[in-house]
């Protein structure tokens, strides 16, 4: 009898185990049924979408050949923003400027005296790039972003330096840090920080620091992509004597313009030269110690040409002696 019992008993174990098994193998091939509903959706919407082409709908009177609007004229618009432009650059040489701009310590110092003493140029071909206008306004409205959301400890900040007769307006500042943002297209961007940004940044910070008791220890440039997807911010230490041999033009651009004498084309290089509207004032103008970038190699060539080249030696040709005299 007992043994009978430990047979069923032992049936009885293994058919539970079977069923175990059987339903964990069942479980696993098992799908929820949030994930069949998903791919059922997934592919009623491909169907949908191929069988209604939406992407490739034209409305009615259009083609996919862009034609000339007549609600919008470019070229007009393009004309207006040039007129902005030109607007803003008279309005400007209108100002009383006692000061000397930190922009124009590390320009072209020819170019600044031209511009500042009113030498006729074509300002329609000065401007030719009309969307510098549009690139100016989406650049002061990023700087307005960063500003707004950064916690910067003083932004816009107007600063003179009555040592040198100098003033700007700085981005930001917060703790020993101080910040110029730039707008950038990202794809010219090289991941480089233009010089002439950090001479820029560098000066305000040695304006701060020994005119203003402030303790300016990093520049920090950052550039705002136009497409509004990405920051880059590189910080860069002061560089207290470069910013001081840049001071130091300020005086003799003053001196310049007090006593209408152009300057040497100080702080100039090719590419400034090379799209300059006062290049043919400048070409007629001399030089007494710096040279005009566009002048530079042609006096190294000559110079070059002078060295290599042997002078011819000339020969001497000595006076024929005299006779002797004879006193009878």
């Amino acid at each position: 009898m007992m043994s009978n019992l430990k047979d069923d008993y032992a049936k009885l174990l293994d058919y539970l185990e079977n069923q175990r098994k059987t339903s964990e193998g069942y479980a696993l091939k098992r799908r929820k049924p949030s994930e069949v509903k998903k791919e059922q959706v997934a592919e009623a919407t491909k169907k949908l979408l191929e069988s209604s082409q939406i992407h490739s709908y034209v409305p009615p009177g259009t083609s996919n050949k862009i034609k000339k609007s007549k609600g919008f004229n470019v070229k007009k618009f393009e004309e207006m923003m040039r007129s902005k432009l030109i607007d803003d650059y008279k309005r400007m040489q209108t100002y009383e400027r006692p000061y000397i701009s930190v922009g124009e310590l590390y320009t072209c110092m020819r170019q600044t005296y031209y511009s500042r003493s009113h030498y006729s140029i074509d300002l329609a071909n000065q401007f030719k790039f009309a969307w510098l206008y549009m690139f100016q306004r989406v650049g002061d409205e990023l700087h307005a972003v960063v500003q707004d959301v950064y916690n910067f400890s003083e932004k816009e900040k107007t600063i003179v330096s009555e040592k040198f007769k100098t003033k700007g307006r700085l981005d930001g500042i917060r703790e020993g840090f101080l910040y110029e943002i730039k707008s950038v297209d990202p794809d010219k961007f090289e991941y480089v920080v233009d010089r002439n940004h950090f001479l820029q940044a560098n000066v305000y910070a040695h304006i701060l620091n020994t005119e203003y008791g402030y303790k300016i220890h990093t520049v920090v440039i950052l550039y705002v992509f136009r497409n509004l997807r990405k920051i880059v911010p590189f910080d860069l230490p002061i560089d207290p004597p470069l910013a001081e041999s840049l001071l130091s033009r300020a005086p003799i651009l003053r001196n310049a313009l007090d006593k209408k004498m152009i300057p040497d084309p100080i702080g100039s290089d090719v590419s400034q030269c090379q799209w300059c509207s006062y290049k043919k004032y400048c070409e007629k103008d001399k030089c007494n110690e710096v040279i005009q970038p566009f002048n530079r190699k042609k006096k190294q060539v000559k110079k070059k040409i002078e060295t290599t080249i042997p002078k011819k030696e000339e020969k001497v040709v000595e006076p024929p002696k005299k006779k002797g005299a004879f006193l009878l």
